[in-house]
């Protein structure tokens, strides 16, 4: 399994040179819309070949700006996979411009880039630059550990802060996990995520911050001062810093419970219309879906667990919350407006988030044989006590538990 890290670096760069790293960018930004601008060849589609954007732009690119070969070759490069997404997306009906580059950055390669443990040598229009790194404890933990090897960066300035970034790009190789344990996760509004082994991450402290900064934003936004447009800035980041530092520790907290429980997978599931599926018509639960971070926590979950070879598979979730996780029988009764689930069939009681949590689980372990995950095999679902072993037959599952319980709110406010 590949691990992929990017870690922006502060650079420290001579104040005689900072010059030369703007006009860098300015023009490597200049070499991309060129491409895109005449990127089409003559019937008129777009050219999504490199080796034929190469005939096309290279020697025009380096008449038209003092680029090295290499910085050129990025340029094109950079321009070719953002028309591929374009493309991507124009296929699948969605109305997208042609893509333009204003960001105030440039892609680098180990010909353009040599990163060092505490400095690097960038390629620019004027020659080679070399910049001291300003690092934190975060950075040096990356940059010290010899597993990863630094590929490339990606040149970024700050313009809030007037400062250079350099993004690095690191890779390793983690051996996947052996054995077939699952842990099921649901995500959900009052319990943030609620996995088969009875864990409840509570989200009400979240939503909570997430209501408060709206009623405040709401009150900044009726005034339409200026000071009042600089302090809802400054909420809007607070807002951000607030709701990241707990999804980070939410994700971490999944991971470690995944590896406590010996799983080799995390089943999760999948988002495609999650906002529809959670909409019940209250106005604060649709703000709440407008504004919550379920794609960001599931990204976190899947970061966190490649660094120790547990992978993350995404499943249907449909009617996860109205089957019941012990006969499969499934009816929109099963489960009532306060989230308690009780089967009509077989009359297992328990609390519905965490019943479509094992349920998530179960969902991971039925996928038909050509579809299931390499190294995936009968597999078992991780539960508070014991584990539950499933057959092709859902029907035949067989259960292992001790002691099951509805398990505890985890308190992941304390970091």
């Amino acid at each position: 399994m590949e691990v992929k890290r990017t870690v922006p670096v502060k650079l420290d760069v001579p104040d005689e040179r900072r010059d030369d790293l703007h006009t860098t960018i300015e023009q490597f930004n200049d070499a991309a819309t060129y491409t895109v601008e005449n990127g089409r060849n003559d019937d008129g589609h777009l050219i999504l070949n490199k080796s034929k954007i190469h005939d096309r732009v290279y020697y025009d690119l380096r008449d038209r700006t003092d680029l090295p070969a290499n910085l050129c070759v990025r340029a094109y490069s950079a321009a070719v996979e953002a028309m591929k997404s374009t493309v991507d997306d124009w296929k699948a009906g969605k109305s997208r411009p042609l893509p333009s580059f204003g960001e105030p950055s440039a892609i680098y390669d180990k010909r353009t880039l040599t990163i060092k443990d505490r400095s690097a040598t960038l390629a620019t229009v004027t020659g080679r630059v070399e910049v001291e790194y300003v690092l934190g404890d975060y950075q040096r933990s990356y940059l010290d550990d010899d597993e990863y090897e630094r590929r490339m960066g990606t040149l970024h300035y700050r313009e809030d802060l007037d400062a250079f970034y350099l993004h690095i790009v690191l890779l390793k190789e983690v051996d996947e996990r052996d054995g077939d344990r699952v842990l099921g996760v649901d995500l959900n509004l009052k319990n943030v995520a609620v996995t088969s082994t009875g864990t409840f991450y509570d989200g009400g402290e979240l939503l909570w911050g997430q209501n408060h900064s709206f009623r405040v934003r709401r009150s900044l936004q009726d005034k339409g001062t200026r000071s009042a447009k600089q302090a809802l800035a400054r909420l809007s980041g607070r807002e951000n810093r607030f709701v990241l530092d707990r999804l980070h520790t939410i994700s971490r907290r999944l991971v470690e419970e995944a590896r406590s429980h010996d799983c080799s997978y995390i089943a999760v599931e999948r988002l495609t219309h999650i906002r529809e599926r959670m909409d019940n018509g209250n106005d604060r639960i649709k703000r709440q879906m407008h504004t919550w971070a379920f794609r960001e926590l599931q990204d976190m979950i899947e970061w966190k667990a490649a660094e120790y070879g547990i992978r993350v598979e995404d499943v249907n979730p449909a009617f996860s919350s109205q089957t019941c996780s012990k006969c499969g029988h499934q009816s929109s009764t099963n489960r009532d407006s306060d989230g308690w689930f009780s089967c009509n069939e077989c009359g297992y009681e328990l609390d519905g988030d965490y019943n479509a949590a094992k349920n998530i689980g179960i969902r991971l372990l039925t996928v038909p044989e050509g579809k299931r995950p390499s190294g995936l095999g009968d597999g078992q679902l991780a539960l508070k006590s014991g584990t539950l072993n499933l057959s092709d037959d859902h029907s035949s599952a067989e259960f292992r538990p001790e002691g099951e319980s509805h398990g505890q709110a985890h308190d992941f406010s304390r970091g």
